[in-house]
Order: structure tokens, then C-alpha cells, then sequence
């Protein structure tokens, strides 16, 4: 792994960084969470513009033909801008799906649509009885003719209010719950009638609902991949997005950080900066360097995804760190602060609150440390079932 970016990528990261920070300041922060939909439509447009939205997507459906590195860089600018948008949903639900395991003719109908911002996207996985593991969804699709009618329940599914596309997990077979067998993933219209959709308050403002499907008729042709071995198309988007989010999560703590040392430099206590007290600059380097062990870890579960391997252990053990020692981080940013940090005029409360909601987002640290034991205790003779990328 190369742990060192090239000429071009550091200048687009420097032009991501200049991007999201001219973008993403204290006052456009409020309003992105006064907005009902947590969210500036025209700032995500301005992403279509740059051709971030459609990095990855090939010259040949209208987009950049960037790869996978790129996309890492801009996720890891957004997290440090605190941005918060479709953006992260609308690539590991629409583009990747599509552009891995989608036919022709729905490369041709969707991938230049999802570039241009003609349609975005969001996941519908999580239930209230299976939040994280595939094999107990039971959102059932009972197949009729040419299409499927899907009744139950999606939770926590990200922008749903805002968003033209679903990517669904549902269950085809209901005789095979508990199994990661029998699941079909579609990608569903959310302006098909029956899907009704209400806002969950969170502490983060990132957007979350409740989606529930009452008789929606789905037509086959809406499948990503095929029916019944939905899995491997759900386990590899899941695998993405959270290596996305680890990403993501690096920027919001190093965001913490910068704000951090910049504050104990300017703060004085008796006639001195407090950045000069040794127990301080102990706090700080304990944090840079979880940030900074929480970066490779990410990366290095990201690039095993790009060259197509099993990151399955990676991705787990990279998301279990930043959700459980970056905790640490933004807890030493707010006692070195004192009050002063959670101000709402100023941006380490913005810094905690988003913390909050990506620990959580696709498993907390005790979710992968579960994974992560049930992996190791697995006989080799028993290999867990994966599929890459």
C-alpha cells in the first residue's frame, strides 16, 4: 500500500480542502440543519459541477472515469468541512451498485442520471429487529407477474426525504430468515405509491427516516443483481460505505484537532499560552495520534477494496477504532476547551454532534468487535462467506 499520495492527488485534495471550507463555514452550517432536509440542494449541485458526484463513473455514462483514491480524498475533505448531504449515499447506493453488479441497460439509465444530479440516492437496510446483520432482515417481496409488492419497515435510512432512489434489501424468501440466502436487493422509486417517509430528530441533524412500505409494487427490472442473491451486492456495499465512513470520520476528528491546537495557542493562562503546558501537549498528541492511526487503518482497509480483496476484517477493525477511540478524540478537544467548546457559534460543537451520528452509522465499535471475534473463532476449515468488490 502506498501510504503517500502522488503530485495530482495532493492537488486535489488541496482543491477538495479549498472547495468544501469556502462552502462549508459556521453560518452555511446552520442553515444546512435549519433546512428541513439537512441539506443544500444547491450546494450538492455545485458537487455535480465539479464532477465529484460522478468521480467515478465512466467518460462513456457521463462521468469523470476517476477511481476509487479520488473519491476516498473528497469524503475525507467533506468529514473535515463537516459537509452533510447525499453526497456518501448517492455513490455506495446508486453509482457502485449499478456500475458492480447492475445490467447494461441500467448503466445506460442511471449511472449518467446519478452524474449529472438528475437522481440521488440513499440505503433502506436497517429494521427494528436487524440493524446490522443481513441475515434477519424480513422486509418482505412477494413476487407478482412482472413485478414484486414490498411491505415493512426501513429505519435510519439517510436523506429519504430527499433522494429519487432506494437501494432496498428485501427478503424474496421468507423461509430463509436467519440466512443470508433468499434476499434481493432493488432499487426503488421514492415517489411510488405506498413508501411513506418521516423524519427521525437526531442529535447530529444528518437526515434520518423512517420509510415504510405499504403494497409498493416494484417491477423486476428495478433488481440490482438477481433475485434471491442480493447478499453479495449488499455485503459489498455495506463493506464500501463503511470504509467511506471511516474515511469521513477521520476528517471530522481532524477537524477537531485543527481546531484544537489552533485554540491552545491563542488561549492564555498565566501570561502563557496553555498549548505550552506539557499535560496539554500530551492531550494533543494522544489525539493526533488516534486520528492518525484511525487514518491508516481506514485507508488501508479502502485500498484492499480497490484492488478487489477481502476487507471484510479491515473495514471492521478501522470503523471499531475511530467510533471507539475517536471518542477520546473529541472528548480531549471539549475538556482542553473548556466551555467554550460547546458554543454554538463556534464549530467543535459541529465536530461532536457529527462524531455522535457516525459512530453509529453503519455499526458501532461493539457491532465490529462482535464481527470481528465471531470471524477469529471461525474454524479455517469454515470460511465466512465474502465476496469482493
Amino acid at each position: 500500500m502506498e501510504f503517500h499520495l502522488n503530485d495530482i492527488q495532493k492537488e486535489f485534495k488541496q482543491t477538495a480542502r479549498k472547495f468544501f471550507k469556502e462552502k462549508c463555514g459556521l453560518e452555511e452550517l446552520r442553515a444546512f440543519e435549519n433546512n428541513p432536509h439537512h441539506y443544500s440542494e444547491k450546494l450538492y449541485n455545485e458537487l455535480v459541477e465539479l464532477g465529484f458526484v460522478g468521480l467515478v463513473v465512466p467518460e462513456q455514462y457521463g462521468g469523470f472515469g476517476g477511481d476509487l483514491l479520488d473519491l476516498a480524498i473528497v469524503m475525507e475533505e467533506a468529514g473535515w468541512a463537516l459537509f452533510q448531504g447525499p453526497f456518501l449515499s448517492t455513490i455506495v447506493s446508486g453509482v457502485m451498485p449499478v456500475l458492480s453488479h447492475g445490467t447494461e441497460q441500467q448503466k445506460a439509465d442511471l449511472l449518467s442520471a446519478f452524474a449529472s444530479g438528475e437522481l440521488k440516492a440513499s440505503y433502506a437496510i436497517a429494521e427494528p429487529q436487524a440493524h446490522h446483520k443481513l441475515e434477519h432482515l424480513t422486509l418482505e417481496a412477494v413476487p407478482a407477474g412482472d413485478h414484486y409488492v414490498l411491505n415493512g419497515t426501513k429505519l435510519f435510512v439517510p436523506f429519504a426525504q430527499s433522494v429519487e432512489k432506494l437501494f432496498v434489501v428485501a427478503r424474496t424468501d421468507q423461509g430463509a430468515i436467519g440466512s443470508v440466502e433468499g434476499l434481493t436487493v432493488f432499487l426503488v422509486d421514492t415517489a411510488t405509491k405506498g413508501i411513506e417517509v418521516k423524519a427521525i430528530p437526531t442529535i447530529s441533524a444528518d437526515g434520518l427516516c423512517e420509510v415504510q412500505f405499504n403494497h409498493v409494487e416494484v417491477s423486476a427490472a428495478h433488481i440490482i443483481g438477481n433475485a434471491g442473491e442480493g447478499y453479495c451486492v449488499a455485503n459489498d456495499m455495506q463493506a464500501l460505505a463503511t470504509a467511506l465512513k471511516s474515511i469521513e470520520m477521520t476528517g471530522v476528528l481532524s477537524r477537531a484537532v485543527d481546531i484544537t491546537a489552533d485554540y491552545v495557542k491563542e488561549r492564555h493562562q498565566f501570561n502563557v499560552p496553555i498549548g505550552s503546558f506539557q499535560s496539554v501537549q500530551h492531550r494533543m498528541s494522544d489525539m493526533l495520534t488516534i486520528v492518525e492511526g484511525g487514518r491508516l487503518a481506514a485507508f488501508h482497509a479502502f485500498s484492499r477494496l480497490i484492488e478487489g480483496k477481502d476487507a471484510n476484517t479491515e473495514v471492521a477493525i478501522a470503523k471499531a477504532w475511530l467510533s471507539q477511540e475517536g471518542q477520546k478524540v473529541v472528548t480531549g478537544a471539549h475538556q482542553l476547551h473548556g466551555g467554550m467548546g460547546i458554543d454554538y457559534d463556534y464549530p467543535l460543537q459541529f465536530c461532536f454532534r457529527r462524531f455522535k451520528g457516525q459512530q453509529l452509522e453503519f455499526g458501532s465499535s461493539e457491532v465490529h468487535l462482535r464481527n470481528l471475534g465471531e470471524w477469529l473463532a471461525v474454524k479455517p476449515e469454515q470460511p465466512t462467506k465474502v465476496s469482493s468488490m
